[in-house]
């Protein structure tokens, strides 16, 4: 391995109001049922903010390395792990199983559990599938909650993101109607090209007429929502009876908040569900984790049409403080060469710099 057994890696002290920054750190020791793998891409998005600032219970070593899920090139097996796979590509996110020897994701190697790892074919790019775990996981936690209220609607809030985008494909896939909002009137026509049933704009003047209108109509009971803070009562005022908030995320920086309504939401039988996908079942439950990875890789396998994602712009690890101020659909590079040796092509949606030549 490279640089005498050290490595680069985004870390963070344990110390209160220590902020991450980019160290050299040894690169972590092989462990029986863990892989060591040559991370190529990691994608940035809120979780990994959340994490890095120490609003998640960080894992036992120092310093604690960033990022939470990624994929590359498995370097080394340990004992109990095929060594067939030993050059495969693989995505992971070791915080999908319980674990506390892991080590990675913002770094050049990351040891991680096999259990942890979906292998890619040959003909699939880490890059494209990079975000195979957090955001699919909320998603297929999300339409099984809507199939056990035997929804045939949804409201989907923030439905352009690229978790919305992801969840609109796999609400097609399941036969569920979205009901996609988003915050730009220019936006909308978008939206319903990519499938949505309805489109509504959360910054129209009438947009909870609309929405209640819409709801009533279709018969809808069930809305996702990361926004947090009020959007969850102003959603459930405008929705029937016996309807329910899945709250998966804080994007307003505010908790979810239904405590104007309390009294309203028992008269109507309503709730809120605050959703952290690493404390649900289809994580915490062997059997329900396993069905789910399948079905993942069952859709990469057949070209990613669910789950492969469209990258925004691309960043190295010193950057990493860059990507946050911007990471939306952004992919940060792990190691010196951002490409891996795919065959397959780079995303067409891709916004990247090209280096001159020298």
């Amino acid at each position: 391995m490279e640089k005498k057994g050290m490595m680069k890696a985004v870390v963070r002290d344990m110390k209160p109001g220590k902020g991450p920054y980019v160290a050299e750190i040894p690169i972590p020791k092989l462990l029986p049922n863990y892989v060591i793998v040559k991370m190529l891409a990691c994608p940035v998005n809120i979780s990994d903010e959340y994490s890095s600032n120490g609003q998640f219970e960080p894992t036992p070593y120092e310093p604690y390395v960033c990022g939470l899920e990624g994929a590359g090139i498995v370097a080394e097996v340990g004992e109990g792990v095929p060594k067939e796979i030993i050059g495969k590509k693989v995505s992971t996110c070791p915080m999908v199983v319980e674990s506390k020897d892991q080590v990675g994701m913002w770094s050049q190697y990351a040891r991680v559990p096999y259990s942890s790892c979906i292998i890619l074919d040959d003909l699939r790019s880490c890059e494209d599938f990079c975000d195979l775990f957090i955001n699919p996981l909320t998603i297929l936690a999300l339409i099984n909650y809507a199939k056990e209220r035997k929804a045939k609607t949804v409201v989907s809030m923030v439905a352009l993101s690229s978790l919305g985008k992801s969840l609109l494909k796999v609400c097609a896939h399941e036969n569920i109607d979205v009901i996609g909002v988003i915050r730009k009137e220019s936006d909308l026509k978008t939206l319903l090209d990519l499938g949505a049933k309805y489109a509504l704009n959360m910054e129209s003047p009438d947009f909870e007429k609309q929405l209640k209108e819409i709801v009533a109509k279709t018969d809808t009971h069930v809305a996702f929502d990361p926004i947090g803070g009020d959007m969850p009562a102003r959603l459930l005022r405008n929705m029937p009876d016996k309807s329910a908030v899945c709250a998966y995320g804080r994007l307003s920086g505010k908790q979810p908040d239904v405590s104007s309504i309390k009294e309203e939401m028992e008269r109507r039988q309503q709730e809120m569900y605050w959703f952290l996908v690493t404390d649900h079942e289809i994580v915490k439950k062997p059997e329900e984790l396993k069905k789910a990875m399948d079905y993942i890789s069952k859709d990469i396998n057949s070209g990613g049409d669910l789950f492969k994602i469209n990258i925004f712009k691309r960043f190295n690890l010193d950057q990493f403080k860059e990507a946050f101020a911007e990471y939306k659909n952004c992919l940060l590079y792990t190691s010196p060469s951002p490409r891996d040796l795919s065959t397959s092509r780079m995303p067409s949606s891709a916004c990247k710099k090209k280096k001159k030549k020298k």
